[in-house]
């Protein structure tokens, strides 16, 4: 015959949303294939940044993503990066806008990189 628990089962009581810890974050990880070679340029202070094409295949269509990568880390996969290269890239996402030329309006979803490596 089984017995009862004579300890009482207590809840803890419901904290509304609101109060909730929350923590929010911006974490990127992808491996994927580079579609064109590094593009390697320097700011006018003199800060390597370099633009990978990174295509990812994990659904039914290629994924194609925009990657940055400063400094040192840019000079370092513009030297060993090629396209075809696997790749795994982590960082984060970054939105910008800008005016153009002809006075609209552009916005780039990008990939700020903390680290990427050849897989």
């Amino acid at each position: 015959m089984a017995t009862k628990s004579k300890t009482p089962k207590t809840r803890e009581p419901k904290t509304p949303a609101a109060e909730q810890d929350f923590r929010s974050y911006n974490r990127v990880q992808l491996a994927g294939r580079i579609v064109s070679d590094p593009e390697l340029r320097y700011t006018p202070t003199g800060k390597a940044v370099c633009k990978l094409r990174v295509a990812t295949n994990d659904t039914r269509e290629a994924q194609f993503h925009d990657v940055i990568v400063w400094e040192a880390a840019a000079e370092a996969a513009a030297e060993s990066l090629t396209k075809g290269n696997a790749v795994t890239v982590e960082g984060r996402i970054q939105t910008r806008t800008w005016k153009a030329a002809d006075g609209s309006q552009r916005r780039a979803t990008e990939i700020v990189a903390s680290a990427v490596a050849a897989a």
